[in-house]
């Protein structure tokens, strides 16, 4: 076990390549990496939700986290890796977390269990990170997201007490709770997402794992530079722009609206794995247009 925090930075959960057989898409997956290598970013997220881990085999897993950590260290060796490890037992879940340790992962993202909604209360939530975070060989980021979860929302008390785990380093809240930013803030390192990253910022989080950096990951380095430094007037300014293609991109269609906009953005994308569709053409306009005035922020910084 290693007793490490997380650093402040923007975490960019990438998806996973296809070629249309559907066998991982390697190729693709250096084009990416070397699309985010150095821009800025703080790290890169392996098997999170963008990254379809429930459509991929453990053998995969631990292949994209071999391969992608290689690129890394060709491309931006500055560059953190996380990898999702949540199952649905804490057996599981040590078992995909000590695969990606020995993969390279340098933290594991773990969903709290759902399957057995009836029984999970703030007590299972509480025994199952503590069992994990006892045995696993890296840090843990607990992945709040009610989302994909059957609505399971850790509650704050649970996840302070949580927090006070020495290889428990931090929070991933996708759910959207300014207050419960707040509040944790005071007892663990959180990243929120894009759309109201300022707002999470304002209240003591220390960084960001939105999808839109898949495809602006500068913008999204930048507005937390200028808040860093304290340019509040600009971050605000910046933060108003991101929150449509940040919507665009990683909410109105999800996973195959980012695998879209990468497409028209970036020049590659690809399909996802069955049973998600790719977007209609109607669709990926809808995002194109969404996006592209905000896209010209991204191409300054490139200067």
């Amino acid at each position: 076990m290693t007793n490490h925090t997380l650093a402040a930075g923007i975490y960019v959960p990438i998806p996973n390549f296809f070629l249309d057989n559907e066998d991982v898409d390697y190729a693709t997956l250096e084009k990416h990496i070397a699309y985010l290598a150095n821009t800025g970013i703080a790290g890169i997220i392996f098997q999170g939700s963008t990254g379809e881990a429930v459509h991929l085999t453990d053998d995969e897993r631990v292949a994209i986290i071999k391969k992608g950590k290689a690129l890394i260290e060709k491309y931006d060796p500055t560059i953190q890796v996380l990898a999702g490890t949540g199952a649905g037992s804490v057996r599981l879940t040590l078992k995909l977390t000590r695969d990606a340790a020995e993969a390279g992962a340098a933290y594991a993202l773990v969903l709290p269990p759902s399957y057995y909604r009836g029984n999970m209360d703030s007590q299972a939530f509480y025994d199952f990170f503590t069992k994990v975070a006892d045995q696993s060989p890296i840090p843990i980021v607990i992945y709040n997201y009610p989302g994909v979860t059957q609505g399971l929302d850790i509650d704050t008390p649970t996840l302070a007490r949580l927090a006070k785990h020495a290889n428990i380093v931090g929070i991933k809240g996708t759910d959207g709770n300014i207050g419960k930013v707040g509040f944790l803030t005071e007892h663990t390192r959180g990243e929120w997402s894009a759309d109201f990253f300022l707002p999470a910022l304002s209240v003591g989080a220390v960084g960001c794992v939105p999808g839109l950096a898949n495809v602006m990951p500068r913008s999204c380095v930048e507005l937390l530079k200028l808040y860093q430094k304290g340019d509040y007037k600009a971050a605000t300014e910046l933060q108003v722009k991101l929150v449509l293609p940040d919507d665009a991109l990683a909410r109105w269609f999800g996973l195959p609206g980012v695998k879209a906009g990468l497409e028209h953005f970036a020049g590659y994308g690809g399909p996802c794995r069955l049973p998600l569709r790719a977007v209609t053409q109607e669709q990926k306009d809808k995002i194109i247009q969404a996006v592209t005035p905000a896209f010209a922020i991204e191409q300054s910084l490139k200067n």
